[in-house]
């Protein structure tokens, strides 16, 4: 099973280090994204591949072009939160109020509430599960938050490498958790299928390891934005501090389109029957003890 998700957000949605969204809200009108999302669509519809498109509130409330032209190219649309702050910043509260209001804007343009959400920055850890119950609680279908290592910025590096049911302060929840891939390797876990990692891996080494997620009965869940295809716009990132994360090497949407032709993805919405049927409860720290 190999699956295609994209987290739909601009140039300067970073988190590393903490970025004034607000200041360059105001100076964007978003020409740029709209052209890189528009070159993913069709791509998309050349390898007739089908994805998730995590999108978040702000860029569907101010673009509603966005979001419609994701739906008219028969693609999900999910939802990425407000404006791309980490869970952590917001709070229990600031997020039910963030995700409340994105779910307004969500439903004004799509006419339903989406299936799935994914945190930015996969800021779903070992301190913020409570946004587990708050994404269950407005009825959401699944999450896929959840990034099976530990870097800098996030993750979970014990957490479940399959599809589960978190078990949260006594009881388990009825939101479906679909961790990213990453590849075990005895007690390592290497991650490969998407951003920087599939920017930084020859795609010998990306296919390696994607067969041998397969191989041990997994999905090969990939996860892109559009800057990770296309290079921000010059100039404007020199106004980032972090701009050794924008690196590309090699050719990134060569790569990208070998997968495209190689795997022929598919939305999560499209195999959510047999992810839940997979699935049963599980810790989401999977033991880890946060420090």
């Amino acid at each position: 099973m190999n699956l295609l998700t994209f987290d739909i957000e601009d140039w300067y949605h970073i988190n590393y280090p903490l970025t004034d969204f607000e200041h360059f809200d105001r100076q964007e009108n978003h020409h740029s994204l709209v052209d890189r999302l528009r070159g993913i669509l069709t791509l998309c519809r050349a390898y007739r591949a089908r994805g998730t498109f995590f999108v978040l509130g702000r860029l569907l409330e101010k673009r509603p072009l966005i979001g419609e032209l994701i739906l008219e190219a028969g693609q999900e649309l999910a939802l990425h939160g407000y404006e791309h702050h980490l869970l952590r910043d917001l709070g229990p509260e600031g997020f039910r109020r963030d995700l409340e209001g994105s779910l307004r804007i969500f439903r004004d343009l799509a006419g339903n509430p989406p299936l799935g959400f994914r945190a930015p920055s996969w800021s779903i850890g070992p301190d913020t599960l409570w946004a587990l119950e708050i994404i269950e609680s407005f009825g959401l279908a699944y999450d896929a938050s959840i990034f099976p290592i530990r870097n800098f910025l996030y993750g979970i590096p014990t957490a479940p490498l399959r599809p589960f049911y978190p078990r949260f302060q006594g009881r388990t929840l009825k939101l479906l958790e679909i961790p990213v891939s990453v590849y075990a390797w005895g007690v390592r876990r290497v991650p490969y299928s998407g951003g920087l990692y599939f920017n930084l891996w020859p795609w010998a080494v990306i296919r390696f390891f994607a067969r041998r997620v397969l191989q041990q009965g997994r999905y090969n869940l990939f996860y892109f934005h559009p800057w990770d295809l296309w290079p921000r716009p010059k100039g404007l990132i020199r106004q980032l501090k972090a701009r050794w994360l924008h690196l590309h090497l090699g050719d990134p949407r060569k790569k990208f389109e070998t997968l495209l032709a190689r795997y022929r993805p598919q939305s999560l919405s499209d195999v959510l029957p047999a992810l839940k049927q997979a699935a049963g409860p599980e810790d989401p720290l999977g033991g880890y003890a946060a420090q």
